[in-house]
C-alpha cells in the first residue's frame, strides 16, 4: 500500500512538474525542448553561464522567428527576437508591460522598494519625481564633484605607471566608481581610490562581491518567485540595510540642522522630501526610508555599470593601438580647447562617446531585461495572446550580438556608432528603452568619460601577459564581470602636452 501511496505521489509532482510544457506548443510558438526541473534555463541555474549567455544560445538557434516561447523552471516565458516588437513592449505598448517583475519583501528589505523594481502608481510618481534630478544642467553642477575623484585616481595610478606594472584595471576602477558615487551621491569623502579601508567601501563590497549565497537568492528570486516572496528572503545583507539607514538619516539631519547645500543627489532627495507627498492616494510620502532606497539604488547602478564599462573599456582599448591614438588625439585636442577637463569637454568627445557605446554593446553589463505582461496583448500580426502575468524577456547580450544587426559582433568597431540610427530602433539596450529608461545615463556617461579621460590623458595603456585574451565571464556575478579580472600594463605616456 505504501509503495502505491509513493508511486501516486511521485507521478503528482511529475505531472505538476511538467503540467506546463505544452504551454507554447498549443499556441504554436516555436522554442526549444524543455527539460525536467530547469525548464530552458539549467547552465544559467547551476551556474553554468550568465543568464545573457544562455538566452544567445536559444536566440541564434531561432534565427527568423519574431518571438520564442522558452520555459524558467516550468513558468511560460516568451524570449523576444524582433526589434519592431520590442519597440512595441518597451515603448508603444507600454501599458500592457510597465513592470519588470521583480519579487520584493520591502519590510524585511527597505532598500529594494527603489525606482527600479517598483511599479505601477508609485513607480510612475517617483519617476516623474526624481528625472528633474538628472538633467544635464544638474550633471553639469556635480561635475566638479567628479574632477576631484579623477585627481585622486590619477595620482593612485601613478605608481603602477612609474614601475610599468600590471594592475586589475576591475578593482582599480571600482575604487574610482566607489569615490565618485560617494561623493555625487551622499555627499561622502570616502577617500576608496587610497584608502583600502574605508568603511564605505568595506560595505559596499558585501553587495557586490560576487558569492554563491548572493547568487543563490538571485536565483530564487528569478526563478522561483513565489518562493522567494514565500520565505521573505532578502537581497541586502542586514549590515548593509543598516549601513545606509544610518548614513542617509545622519546626512539629512546634519544638513538640515546646520542649513547645508551641496550639488548632489542628496540634496535633490532631501528637497523632494521637503516639499510634497508624492501622492495622497498613494499614501507614500518621500521620507528617509525611501530616500535611502533611492539614494541605494543610484550607488548600486553608478557602481556596477560604470567601473564594468570602464575595465572593458580599458581591455579592448588597450588590444587596439589605433583606437588608443585616435582617443588619445581627440581628448589632446578637446582638452587643449577647454584647458582642462570639464562637463563641455567631455561632452564634444564623439568619438570617446563611440568607444563607450562600443564597449556596453560588446559587454553589456545587464544582458537581459524583463517585463511582465499586466493585460492581455495580442502580437500584432499574429494570433499570439501574451496572457496576463507572463513574463517576456528582451535578450539584450544576444542583439548586441547579432551578426544581422552588428556586423562582425566579436570585433571591437566603435566606427559604427558614428550611424546614430543603431541608437534609436531598440538594437542598442545597454540602458533600456522606453519611459523605464535608466534614468541615470547621462551621469553614467559623464562618470566613465571622466576615468577613461584621466588615463587616457596621461598614461599608455597595453595588455598584460596575466590577462587571458579571450575573456570568460562570471556566472555568479550580480552584473557582467571577467572570471579572471581585467590586468592591464600602464605607463606614463611618451609626450603630455
Amino acid at each position: 500500500m505504501l509503495s502505491v501511496i509513493l508511486v501516486g505521489f511521485c507521478l503528482v509532482v511529475y505531472y505538476y512538474l511538467i503540467c506546463n510544457y505544452n504551454y507554447w506548443k498549443n499556441k504554436r510558438v516555436p522554442g526549444p525542448k524543455p527539460c525536467l526541473l530547469f525548464g530552458n534555463t539549467k547552465d544559467p541555474t547551476l551556474l553554468k553561464l550568465t543568464i545573457g549567455e544562455s538566452l544567445m544560445n536559444i536566440y541564434q538557434a531561432y534565427d527568423g522567428s519574431p518571438f520564442v516561447g522558452i520555459y524558467e523552471m516550468r513558468s511560460p516565458v516568451l524570449l523576444l527576437r524582433d526589434p519592431d516588437l520590442i519597440k512595441q513592449v518597451l515603448i508603444k505598448d507600454f501599458s500592457h508591460f510597465q513592470g519588470r517583475g521583480i519579487v520584493m519583501n520591502e519590510s524585511n528589505d527597505p532598500l529594494c522598494a527603489n525606482i527600479v523594481n517598483l511599479s505601477g502608481p508609485r513607480w510612475r510618481v517617483l519617476r516623474t519625481k526624481l528625472s528633474p534630478a538628472f538633467t544635464s544642467s544638474k550633471i553639469h553642477k556635480m561635475f566638479d564633484l567628479i574632477i576631484e575623484s579623477s585627481n585622486k585616481y590619477k595620482k593612485f595610478v601613478e605608481k603602477y605607471a612609474d614601475n610599468n606594472e600590471a594592475v586589475e584595471f576591475r578593482d582599480l576602477s571600482a575604487k574610482f566608481a566607489t569615490d565618485v558615487i560617494s561623493s555625487c551621491c551622499f555627499g561622502l569623502e570616502t577617500n576608496s581610490i587610497q584608502n583600502i579601508d574605508s568603511e564605505f567601501r568595506k560595505i559596499c563590497k558585501h553587495v557586490l562581491d560576487p558569492s554563491m549565497s548572493i547568487s543563490f537568492k538571485r536565483i530564487i528570486r528569478w526563478y522561483m518567485p513565489w518562493v522567494f516572496s514565500r520565505l521573505k528572503i532578502t537581497m541586502t545583507p542586514l549590515i548593509v540595510t543598516n549601513y545606509f539607514m544610518k548614513i542617509v538619516k545622519e546626512i539629512i539631519k546634519h544638513r538640515e540642522t546646520n542649513n547645508l547645500y551641496r550639488h548632489d543627489m542628496m540634496q535633490l532627495l532631501i528637497q523632494l522630501k521637503n516639499k510634497e507627498k508624492i501622492k495622497e492616494d498613494i499614501g507614500d510620502t518621500i521620507n528617509e526610508e525611501m530616500i535611502a532606497a533611492q539614494a541605494y539604488i543610484f550607488f548600486l547602478a553608478g557602481y556596477e555599470t560604470s567601473s564594468t564599462t570602464m575595465s572593458f573599456a580599458m581591455y579592448e582599448i588597450s588590444k587596439n593601438p589605433k583606437i588608443q591614438q585616435r582617443l588619445v588625439n581627440e581628448i589632446d585636442d578637446v582638452i587643449a580647447k577647454h584647458g582642462s577637463m570639464t562637463y563641455q569637454a567631455i561632452l564634444e568627445m564623439e568619438y570617446l562617446d563611440c568607444v563607450i557605446r562600443e564597449t556596453l554593446r560588446m559587454h553589456t553589463p545587464v544582458g537581459v531585461t524583463p517585463r511582465i505582461c499586466n493585460k492581455p496583448y495580442k502580437i500584432p500580426g499574429t494570433d499570439v495572446v501574451i496572457e496576463k502575468g507572463i513574463k517576456v524577456l528582451i535578450p539584450i547580450h544576444a542583439i548586441h550580438h547579432d551578426p544581422n544587426i552588428y556586423p562582425n559582433p566579436s570585433t571591437f568597431n566603435p566606427d559604427r556608432f558614428e550611424n546614430k540610427k543603431l541608437r534609436d530602433n531598440c538594437t542598442f539596450l545597454p540602458f533600456g528603452e522606453g519611459p523605464r529608461i535608466c534614468i541615470g545615463i547621462k551621469f553614467a556617461f559623464a562618470q566613465i568619460k571622466a576615468g577613461l579621460v584621466t588615463i587616457l590623458q596621461n598614461y599608455e595603456i597595453f595588455p598584460s601577459d596575466k590577462m587571458n585574451l579571450k575573456i570568460k565571464y562570471d556566472p555568479t556575478a550580480n552584473i557582467l564581470t571577467a572570471s579572471s579580472g581585467i590586468w592591464i600594463n600602464i605607463r606614463r605616456r611618451s609626450i603630455v602636452e
